[in-house]
Formats: C-alpha cells, structure tokens, sequence
C-alpha cells in the first residue's frame, strides 16, 4: 500500500477571502506530506493569491473574473491537477489535521471504489451529524432521505464504512481516473446536485461509492448563497428537475414530472405565500420556466 499517493486538494472560492483562509490554515496542519492544494477563486474583483499563500504557502491560486458555478470553479483545477486523487473540499470545512490518511488508505486497498465522502458535522453544533451516508434518489419524486442529518452523533451509530447512494460535495475524494473515463463534473447545474449527477455517472461506469465514517470534518454550511436565499431555492428547484431528466428513464420520469408539477411544486407555492416569501415564490415559478425553456431546445 502506498500511502504517499499524491492528493490534490481543490476548494472554490466564491468572495469569501477568510472563509477560505480559515480552511487554508486547518489543510496546512494535514498529515499527508505528498500534496497539492489549488484555490479557484470564482467571480473574483480582485486578485488575491498574496493573502492566500499567507495561508498555505504552496498554494496553486486559478483566478477567474467570471463566477463559473461549483462544478465550473472545481474544473478549472481538475484539469491542472496531478495527484492520483482528487479531494473537492468545500472553502467552508474545516479538516482535522488526521482525517485524510485514512481515506487515502481505503482507496488503495479498494480499487473498485472510485469515490468517498468522511463523515461531516456541521461547524456550529460539532457532535450534530449534516453527512452519513445516504440512499438514492427516488425514481418517482426526485427526493431521498438523509437519516443521519440533525442526529448527535453517539460515537458508534455513524462510524461504519459502507457503499452510499451520493458522496457530498462539500467533501469527497475522487480518484483521477474517475475524471478520466467520464469526464468532468456537469456544469449545466451551476449550484447544487452536481455531484448527484457526477456520483450517477461514476455509478453507471462501474464504480463504487462508499461513506467513510472513520473519518471527519466540519461544515459551516450554505455560507456563500445563504440557508434561506431565494437563490438557493431557485437553484434547487431548477436542479432537482433537471437531475431527474438526466438520470431516469421512462415511465419513471413521465410519473416524476406529474408528482413534481402536480404537488410538489403547488405546495411549496402555498407555504411560501402563506408566509409572504414572494422572492421564494417568484424563484420556484422561474425555475420550473427554466426546465419548460431547457425542453423546448432539447
């Protein structure tokens, strides 16, 4: 086993300079000396590659003028990146200076394995649990659970290594020939359900992908768009069709579009109204628009 495997960490930053400090300074204390971290710095006024090598002095720093998204931002280092595996790790973790080692170690005794996501806690609330692991999207309603999330975390519940529907974004380890033979990560969702979509392809191409609860970091969670931002909701709507489209198959998507016109989308207009959320409102009816648009050119 060769536990020297090269590792390139990536992290998008999105106008958050010490957000992304904060992370520098935690992968600066990671015991794995075989490393390259890139910083793309997405929509940035300024550049800033100074202050971030403060951090991290060996830093790679990409900057791009144009926000490209989480998948866009992540690409533009993907393709530069040598390391055997690639950790896309989002700029609000923070990392235990132990927790990567033996994600590297399960990978090479696992060949079969093209991606892994740690446990994650969120940042605030250390012992709650956001990631453990979660089952696959529902072929008829494009949802899934996440048993694991708001639970404290009792030391042995959570701590298993198994086979998982998706890996995280926020943290999850891809080995480089996972790129190599399905490409890059799909820029068309710009925010969210990236890698739903990307952990589906890899699964299609023959690859497992495993939750890794021996292992751990910290989220801060939702800090560059906001918990509750009108974006978000936008995004989300226009994603979960759009992931649907991509990833299921007839008759199974023909009963999704009627779940999701029918009820789903009719109901969380009525929430939102009720509460006088007409920024969410206008986000939902803009994003369904988007995906009748997306049709009419397909």
């Amino acid at each position: 086993m060769n536990n020297e495997a090269l590792v390139s960490i990536i992290s998008v930053n999105y106008r958050q300079p010490q957000v992304s400090c904060d992370m520098l300074d935690s992968l600066a204390l990671l015991e794995h000396p075989a490393l390259e971290v890139w910083l793309v710095d997405n929509g940035a006024a300024q550049n800033q590659e100074a202050l971030y090598k403060q951090h991290y002095s060996e830093l790679k720093v990409i900057t791009s003028a144009e926000n490209l998204g989480f998948a866009g931002g992540n690409n533009l280092a993907i393709i530069r990146a040598t390391g055997k595996y690639l950790l896309l790790l989002n700029n609000d973790t923070l990392v235990p200076k132990d927790f990567l080692l033996p994600l590297i170690e399960f990978m090479e005794r696992h060949p079969e394995v093209g991606i892994v996501s740690p446990k994650i806690y969120y940042h605030n609330t250390p012992q709650i649990i956001q990631y453990a692991g979660v089952p696959r999207m529902n072929a008829y309603t494009g949802r899934n659970a996440n048993p694991a999330k708001q639970r404290t975390d009792d030391g042995i519940s959570f701590n298993g290594i198994h086979p998982t529907g998706y890996a995280h974004g926020a943290c999850m380890l891809v080995r480089k020939t996972v790129f190599e033979q399905i490409g890059l990560l799909p820029e068309d969702y710009f925010l969210y359900y990236e890698e739903l979509d990307f952990c589906e392809q890899a699964r299609r191409a023959g690859w497992e992908i495993y939750y890794f609860g021996e292992s751990h970091i910290f989220h801060r969670e939702s800090v560059a768009v906001g918990k509750h931002n009108p974006l978000k909701t936008y995004y989300m709507y226009r994603n979960r069709w759009l992931f649907m489209r991509r990833n299921s198959n007839m008759p199974a998507y023909g009963i999704f579009v009627l779940y999701y016109l029918g009820m789903a989308v009719p109901l969380n207009l009525a929430k939102h109204a009720l509460r006088r959320e007409w920024a969410h409102c206008r986000a939902i009816i803009k994003a369904v628009a988007w995906n009748f648009n997306l049709k009419k050119a397909s």
